[in-house]
């Protein structure tokens, strides 16, 4: 239910005309755009998941030259990503990412719904209003 506060006259309107008040779809939305944030700075256009992704393989490469410099043994570069991308916190690392991408999917596409319930419901305002003028 919409805070009283943010009620305002056309919200009686629309409750009247059968339509959910604009400023509850919009606190909903506010709600969803809070929660899709964080997941569109890292997965949407212009995200930085790849770059993260990177320099997560090339920490666990790093880690894995070290322990082998330190045991005296020689890789090569070849090696090295192979078993970075091979590593178990790669692995969970790219498993978090696609939950993640999941979400971010799933907002969206509720932030898309409420975009077009209101834009369904200014549709529907028009149409009422303009019967309403032919019945005249």
């Amino acid at each position: 239910m919409l805070d009283p506060a943010l009620r305002t006259p056309f919200g009686d309107i629309e409750e009247r005309m059968g339509l959910v008040p604009l400023e509850e779809l919009l606190a909903e939305r506010d709600k969803f755009i809070k929660s899709v944030a964080p997941l569109r700075a890292r997965h949407g256009p212009g995200g930085v998941w790849d770059d993260l992704r990177r320099v997560h393989r090339s920490t666990i490469a790093m880690k894995l030259r070290a322990q082998k410099a330190s045991a005296g043994e020689k890789v090569t570069e070849a090696w090295l990503e192979d078993a970075a991308q091979a590593d178990g916190d790669y692995l969970a690392f790219i498993t978090a990412g696609v939950q993640e991408k999941i979400a971010h999917t799933e907002l969206e596409n509720r932030i898309q719904g409420i975009e077009d319930q209101i834009n369904r419901g200014q549709a529907v305002a028009r149409y009422l209003s303009n019967e309403l003028g032919l019945s005249r």
